[in-house]
């Protein structure tokens, strides 16, 4: 039994003792390192150690299944070399110095982050943004796509990218960037800065950038000149998700100004930021009552959901065309 689970762990140059569980099904295993996995004197090299002081047993995150964690309850000893006289901590398997976590834990996590968000895999593994984010820069270079990644990339015939700034609960901002009709993530830059984007389009072959027919990015508009320059062939829009956005925006800014001119409220938010097709009799009957009210809050409501209606069309000259249409009328209207 105990060799099926060192083997499940990939903990083989440990051996393992008792088991516990402790709140929330967390496992805690005792392992100690076996006798085959030597030191060596950090100073002279000598294999001629001993044992100076036994170390504290220390909880170390190891693995996560079916979302429970896995700890290694490990000890430290402090060594002394017999040649030299050197005194130091000595190496545990798989675990670095002064860390809290396993490598296994690392690489582990590094994969949840490929398929799922910050937020998903710090609450999953009790890991912090910073931690991860810096375990992640470690382990992998943002500035060079990985052989899978290339290939991926070579096999398409059309390239479409999305660019996407993103922050975790206020902090430093990320840049996100994304095949997505394959929905592949290809990797997460460390910062906005045009300078790290540039560093990571420079190491993009020229076979893969020709090929590349559309990105997507936010309203910013600030790496427009510097993705026209690295994709020639590209189409370079906003996407859907920010443009829907900015018009809700505008439109609960507009819910917003409107009472202080007449002293009434309007609570109505959530019912407008709703698409029109998912909304209820009730909510429907309640967002009429304020429009005959408010004339100028349909109007945006309107708008809202013509800009939304874009989207459906398959043509684009035809969405042109009516997107233009829009424009001239709320250019000219009076609210």
């Amino acid at each position: 039994m105990k060799n099926s689970i060192v083997k499940f762990l990939e903990i083989q140059e440990y051996k393992i003792g008792p088991i516990q569980e402790r709140k929330h099904q967390e496992l805690v295993i005792r392992a100690e390192k076996k006798k085959s996995y030597q030191n060596n004197c950090p100073g002279c090299g000598s294999k001629k150690i001993s044992c100076h002081a036994k170390g504290k047993w220390r909880l170390k995150k190891h693995s996560n299944f079916q979302e429970k964690l896995i700890y290694l309850k490990v000890k430290r000893d402090r060594s002394i070399c017999l040649r030299c006289r050197r005194f130091f901590l000595e190496e545990l398997p798989n675990i670095k110095r002064y860390s809290r976590v396993s490598e296994n834990f690392i690489k582990q996590s590094l994969k949840y982050l490929s398929k799922n968000s910050f937020n998903d895999v710090g609450t999953v593994n009790q890991i912090g943004y910073q931690s991860l984010k810096n375990n992640l820069y470690d382990n992998v270079d943002p500035f060079k796509l990985i052989i899978e990644k290339i290939k991926m990339l070579e096999s398409l015939d059309e390239i479409y990218l999305g660019l996407n700034g993103q922050s975790f609960r206020g902090l430093d901002m990320v840049l996100t960037i994304t095949e997505v009709v394959c929905k592949e993530l290809l990797t997460i830059l460390p910062s906005e800065l045009q300078t790290d984007l540039e560093r990571f389009l420079k190491q993009l072959p020229l076979k893969i950038r020709l090929k590349v027919k559309g990105v997507a990015m936010d309203m910013t508009n600030k790496h427009v000149k510097l993705l026209k320059k690295y994709f020639p062939n590209a189409l370079i829009v906003i996407d859907h998700y920010h443009v829907i956005s900015n018009a809700l925006l505008h439109l609960q800014k507009t819910r917003t100004t409107l009472p202080a001119t007449r002293h009434i409220s309007i609570p109505i938010r959530q019912e407008l930021n709703k698409n029109r097709e998912v909304l209820t009799p009730t909510e429907k009957q309640k967002l009429s009552r304020y429009f005959n009210m408010f004339p100028e809050l349909l109007e945006a409501y309107r708008a809202k959901e013509r800009i939304r209606s874009f989207y459906r069309i398959t043509k684009f000259r035809k969405a042109e065309q009516k997107l233009k249409i829009l424009k001239r009328e709320l250019l000219k209207s009076r609210e």
